[in-house]
């Protein structure tokens, strides 16, 4: 047998056949009797043609602005400015760019793809709308992934036909397997240029011809000025601006935007031709989920049981006071902080960690065709359980904001408890009766993540606080948390303060903060800019 091989390329077809084509390696030649080609491991080729060469330029440009855009900037010592509605404009450009490659690859958009860039650009909306949260940096990273999936979805590449629990699987094979596969194509496409001697050749005479016509166009440039104040003063500010161009700082941003455009180009390219796209199939994905369910039933049953014999002795050691939060009885000796503070975030924790238990359980435990009935019977006691964990913490953290007011911190603890608790009446459901729950759970957390992004929770912190301290419900507000841990959401309640408070010096306080809002409000760049921010402006002005 001959270990003679000659390479082949892929059944990639372009969507213009009288396209030119360029391809990363150049093939190799033909063995003569005299000679022998080995190729253990031929190198890819990949079929290129003028629209590539085009979208990898373009993305060079999206790299570069994916670092100017999107990417928080230090403007002075003290102060940082973070992505607002450049964030919004960039997954909008970027998708519309996504969108154009593969409608001139002939990649028809589906239902999903179409549904999932609706839902892309509301969760970016927020961005432009209000100022900067640390649930933005959540939103930031929820978006940025949701871009690189719904490559798969557009092409028809997902694994899963509709989100579930395979996305993590389309989420390995988007972000990691597909550029990495296709590493080459962005270079490949590039070649074109090199390739193109009759348009490298117009491009070099075009350089010289303005070369030698530089004299005569600073002349003409001269004598406009001296005959125009208005074009003087134009033409002096743009030298200005060239005299501030940060000139390393473009080098820096450029060379940093090539891997990114490779990246997104890899990508790209590689869900239009279907190629790497199969690495991670939905069968090759259900072979691991088997093989790694090896640890016995008893191994995994045991000590879960174990887990749901402690809960109940805790409630059962709380006694009266499981339900102390609901009836706003107080144990003796207990002041209202001490009694919702204790044990609210331990019991959060505790929540979290059984919900990692049950995925351990079924991620992991061995089974037959089924899942195991004594599984099955400890993960309903477990999510119940769980579920009473829950309604306690959430009863006592609700006593404690009626008595002390709303933060951050509090909210944001709450939204997780939520989602916790549906989380576990939809797991628990599932274990009394089986049924497809991955995509339920999936719409719950994705429905509820993006209700976050969009409740303005600055703003209804600031609210909240305020109007219960004006209602005589509270009887303090922590201004200085108003004015230093919240974004200018906090402004038109603290304005409602200033002009409703009979007291002195309540009203003084209200005072320095909003003019300590309005000299730090101004935006450092137009990327920051949002409407929250601008409004305030409007408001104290």
């Amino acid at each position: 047998m001959s270990d003679t091989l000659t390479p082949t390329s892929p059944t990639t077809t372009l969507s213009d056949p009288g396209a030119p084509v360029f391809m990363s390696e150049p093939v190799a030649p033909v063995p003569t009797p005299e000679t022998h080609l080995y190729m253990p491991h031929p190198k890819k080729i990949y079929l290129v043609d003028g629209t590539d060469t085009i979208m990898a330029l373009a993305l060079v440009v999206f790299g570069y602005l994916a670092w100017s855009w999107i990417c928080p900037a230090q403007t002075s010592v003290t102060s940082v400015s973070y992505p607002g509605i450049a964030f919004t404009l960039y997954i909008c450009a970027a998708l519309a760019a996504s969108m154009v490659y593969f409608r001139v690859r002939r990649v028809a958009l589906n239902k999903p793809a179409i549904i999932g860039a609706a839902i892309l650009v509301f969760s970016a909306l927020p961005f432009a709308l209000y100022d900067t949260t640390p649930v933005h940096f959540f939103a930031w990273a929820f978006v940025t992934v949701g871009y690189v999936v719904w490559h798969a979805y557009a092409a028809g590449t997902a694994i899963s036909p509709i989100p579930g629990a395979l996305t993590a699987a389309d989420v390995l094979n988007q972000a990691v397997v597909v550029p990495a596969s296709n590493a080459g194509s962005w270079a490949a496409a590039l070649k074109g240029l090199l390739r193109g001697k009759k348009s490298m050749t117009q491009f070099i005479v075009a350089v010289v011809g303005v070369a030698v016509a530089l004299p005569v166009i600073v002349l003409v440039v001269s004598l406009l000025t001296d005959a125009d104040d208005n074009f003087n003063s134009w033409v002096d500010q743009v030298g200005h601006s060239i005299a501030d161009f940060d000139v390393w700082g473009f080098l820096w941003k450029f060379c940093l935007a090539i891997p990114v455009a490779i990246y997104l180009f890899s990508l790209m390219y590689g869900n239009a031709h279907r190629m790497g796209t199969e690495s991670i199939t939905h069968e090759r994905a259900a072979r691991w989920s088997g093989a790694a369910r090896k640890i016995a039933v008893a191994a995994v049953a045991t000590p879960t049981a174990i887990l749901c014999m402690i809960y109940i002795m805790f409630f059962s050691a709380m006694g009266s006071s499981l339900f102390g939060a609901f009836t706003g009885t107080l144990p003796a000796e207990k002041t209202y902080a001490d009694f919702a503070r204790q044990g609210f975030f331990q019991l959060a924790i505790v929540a979290g960690i059984n919900l990692a238990v049950l995925g351990f359980a079924y991620l992991f435990a061995k089974r037959e065709e089924t899942y195991p009935r004594s599984l099955r019977v400890i993960g309903t006691i477990l999510s119940a359980l769980t579920i009473l964990l829950v309604v306690t913490a959430m009863s006592k953290m609700i006593l404690y904001i009626d008595q002390y007011g709303l933060t951050r911190l509090r909210v944001y603890t709450l939204w997780f408890m939520g989602v916790l608790f549906i989380v576990f009446l939809l797991v628990g459901a599932w274990h009394v009766r089986r049924f497809r729950v991955d995509i339920p759970l999936l719409l719950v957390v994705l429905v509820s993540f993006i209700g976050l992004t969009w409740a303005n929770t600055d703003g209804l912190i600031a609210d909240y606080n305020v109007h219960q301290y004006l209602n005589g419900n509270m009887d303090f507000v922590d201004i200085w948390y108003l004015q230093n841990n919240l974004s200018d959401a906090a402004v038109p309640a603290l304005i409602d303060l200033k002009e409703n408070t009979s007291d002195v010096s309540v009203y003084n306080q209200a005072e320095i903060a909003l003019q300590a809002r309005l000299t730090s409000g101004d935006v450092a760049t137009w990327t920051s800019w949002n409407w929250q921010t601008s409004h305030m402006g409007h408001l104290l002005r």
